[in-house]
């Protein structure tokens, strides 16, 4: 009988889920980019130890608090369900959609904007410990990606080639480096077209 129960509560927190879910499509409809199966996302590991961190916090914040026990262990599972949150918060917020024609820049805080390749200034690379943080210069925008984020590499190589067809510049005339994930000049280096 209590096996039917958990199943029946199961069953009703998807279908309120998969309902709020449908409602927030409706209110919130994709734009032609999101709808883009190229993406560029943080990597997924972040996901991973978000859910891990969160679970495992969750699961020990509802042990201990029915006892009393040690106030630091309850600390450091409050610490762990926030850090698990913040990571997962994180990891879906932030993405670039992108295809033939721009890319559309997703993230927490910013909000959407679109943009056409033509309106790239130039890119900064740096090489930390972590791998290669890399700036973006985009319109009035500074775009920060880095190495370990999925499918970054391909992006940046489509926004150089598609930037260079708007620009009307030979891509073998511009000095890149795509093992750092560097393909535009520093945007000071940039000739100022339009």
């Amino acid at each position: 009988m209590k096996l039917i129960l958990v199943a029946a509560i199961c069953a009703f927190v998807f279908l309120i889920c998969f309902l709020i879910d449908t409602l927030f499509k409706l209110i919130f409809p994709k734009s032609r980019l999101e709808k883009s199966k190229q993406v560029v996302r943080p990597p997924r590991r972040s996901a991973v130890i978000g859910v891990i961190l969160t679970f495992a916090g969750a699961a020990m914040l509802v042990k201990l608090l029915p006892e009393k026990s040690d106030v630091l262990f309850l600390i450091g599972s409050i610490v762990a369900v926030i850090f698990g949150v913040i990571l997962l918060c994180t990891y879906f917020s932030i993405a670039i959609y992108y295809d033939d024609e721009g890319f559309l820049y997703k993230a927490w805080g910013h909000g959407k904007k679109e943009f056409r390749y033509s309106q790239i200034k130039g890119q900064r690379s740096l090489l930390t410990r972590g791998g290669v943080n890399t700036i973006l210069f985009v319109g009035d925008e500074e775009i920060n990606l880095y190495s370990a984020m999925q499918n970054l590499n391909a992006f940046l190589s489509k926004a150089f080639f598609k930037w260079c067809a708007a620009k009307g510049i030979d891509p073998d005339t511009v000095e890149n480096n795509p093992r750092m994930a560097t393909y535009f000049p520093d945007p000071d280096d940039t000739p100022a077209q339009d």
